[in-house]
């Protein structure tokens, strides 16, 4: 099978959401998602520069607390048990995995 690749990434991020009922809510620890917000109100900060020239030193690695840990932190510890036990299902099934790969993906890396 080729691989297919986009430059659209809303197109990855929104696949396979139809699946989920949009008046489901749940109910999540406030420090955690403030903690989530906060992560990605950095990210915005930092990709509204108009020179991202220090990339490497933002992004850093997952021990040094910089973007790269925040955004770990915020995934597979703060947000790993804000998902109910279904939607956590659709995600190991696959439900939300795109057919396309972003432009940038390299499995070589």
């Amino acid at each position: 099978m080729d691989r297919v690749f986009t430059d659209n990434q809303e197109e990855i991020v929104e696949y396979g959401l139809e699946k989920i009922d949009s008046n489901e809510t749940v109910e999540v620890n406030l420090k955690d998602l403030t903690y989530v917000y906060r992560t990605l109100q950095e990210y915005m900060r930092f990709f509204h520069q108009p020179a991202q020239s220090d990339i490497h030193n933002f992004l850093g690695t997952a021990d040094k607390p910089a973007g790269f840990h925040i955004l770990n932190e915020s995934v597979y510890e703060k947000m790993r048990d804000m998902f109910p036990e279904h939607i956590e299902d659709k995600f190991g099934e696959g439900d939300f995995d795109c057919p396309k790969l972003p432009s940038y993906y390299n499995e070589n890396r």
